[in-house]
């Protein structure tokens, strides 16, 4: 019969992966710890109230497909089953989703531009694509990829789409044959597309409901400032205190975590400071009337700085009282950008005004305006990337660390995605600790 080793697993942020690897092993029995800079559990994942309206940190829903995190979640909050219906705003355009195939509103010559140059795309079997620039103008041609998903680019990821890899694409883009975009061009011929129809989102207290039962964690250690890092000696610095450990697990960002490294090396740094990511900016509106909006919207003009707007009501009709509904703009930036009050002001000014300039509200229906920023926000995959993270995850193996969550790991991931890989590192843990 084996037996438990006397193990301490430290945990590094509360987030959902952090609450999800020490759940697990609190299953197990594990003795563990998390340490969490705020005052609250959560992470990117925390919902917030103003008045009584409901909005989260950028827009979350839950496409989970595994049976284990879909049942967790059921367990954790009763949910609504949403099929999204996003659009977009194009010039002054509403385009149904994805754009490739709801070509019809344009106007016969930018329809002839965009099939022209679908034509001319580069399909040769020598091509070679090296970039997501080359995927775009090989799948859609150059013009549709210039005036649509690379301007979006420019505008989500913060950064032109020639510096972007192509590893995170997967399914999320879809491409067309040339008939479907004849016949999208000049019918409305086809169903609203997105790549996931099967969504989820709590009907109560916005989506940090689905973190209900991971939150009654009596393991947490709030408001701790880490200092540094000792992995040769298992000891952690924190709040003028040490805690020693067995296992580590980090859920923090993978550059932070590489800088509060004790005897760091200074290859690891150089390769920390490659690793970049987007901040965002979320603008959350309150209005004292009902607007026609759908799930959510994504923006092509240059000139209207926010990238996507969501309504938190077509979620769930809780997120906002009677007769009212709201709006959450994301605008991202990168995170080494410095900004200040003047230039959030000019942020807000200018989301308020293209949204009234667009006919979604007007001034006098607004109720209320607040802004936050987030250092992080979305993982950047450009040509650093992989060979950068996987020189850092490589490093800190050998020091018996594990990373789990978007951050920590640096990867994009989902909630469910995360719930899982704070499953699964909890059952390494508890395995490699049995003698």
């Amino acid at each position: 019969m084996k037996s438990k080793k006397k193990t301490h697993v430290v945990i590094l942020g509360a987030g959902i992966s952090g609450l999800t690897v020490s759940y697990f092993l609190n299953k197990l029995k594990v003795k563990n710890t998390i340490i969490e800079k705020d005052k609250v559990a959560g992470g990117l994942l925390k919902s917030f109230r103003i008045k009584n309206f409901v909005f989260d940190n950028f827009i979350h829903i839950s496409h989970a497909k595994n049976s284990i995190a879909k049942n967790f979640f059921k367990k954790s909050s009763s949910y609504y089953q949403l099929n999204p219906k996003p659009n977009n705003l194009y010039k002054k355009i509403w385009i149904d989703h994805s754009p490739q195939f709801h070509l019809y509103p344009l106007s016969f010559q930018e329809k002839f531009k965009i099939i022209l140059s679908y034509l001319k795309r580069n399909k040769k079997k020598d091509f070679r694509i090296k970039n997501y620039e080359n995927w775009l103008k090989g799948a859609y041609g150059n013009y549709f990829a210039k005036n649509f998903p690379m301007k979006y680019t420019e505008k989500y990821w913060a950064t032109k789409s020639k510096n972007l890899s192509t590893n995170w694409i997967k399914f999320r883009m879809q491409e067309i044959s040339f008939w479907e975009l004849i016949k999208g061009s000049f019918f409305k011929i086809f169903k609203d597309t997105y790549y996931s129809s099967d969504m989820k989102y709590p009907k109560k207290g916005g989506y940090e409901s689905f973190l209900k039962i991971l939150k009654k964690n009596k393991n947490i250690k709030y408001n701790s400032k880490l200092n540094h890092i000792d992995h040769l000696n298992k000891k952690i610095y924190f709040n003028k205190k040490i805690i020693n450990y067995t296992n580590l697990v980090s859920t923090i960002p993978l550059p932070e975590f590489s800088i509060l490294t004790k005897n760091k090396s200074k290859k690891l740094i150089k390769h920390a400071k490659k690793l970049r990511c987007t901040a965002g900016i979320i603008i959350s509106i309150g209005l004292n009337t009902e607007i026609k909006s759908r799930t959510w919207f994504y923006i092509y003009n240059k000139d209207f700085k926010a990238s996507r707007i969501y309504a938190p009501k077509k979620l769930s009709q809780n997120n906002c009282p009677n007769g009212k509904s709201s709006l959450q703009a994301e605008i991202f930036l990168d995170n080494k950008k410095k900004i200040d009050q003047k230039y959030l002001n000019s942020i807000k000014k200018n989301t308020i005004d293209n949204l009234i300039k667009y006919n979604i509200f007007k001034r006098e229906n607004i109720e209320f305006i607040d802004i936050k920023y987030k250092k992080y926000a979305n993982v950047i995959f450009d040509k650093n990337y992989e060979g950068s993270r996987n020189y850092i995850l490589s490093y800190f193996k050998k020091l018996n660390v594990d990373f789990v969550g978007r951050f920590g790991s640096w990867a994009y991931l989902w909630s469910d995605q995360c719930f899982m890989s704070g499953k699964a590192t909890a059952q390494k843990i508890y395995r490699e600790n049995l003698d």
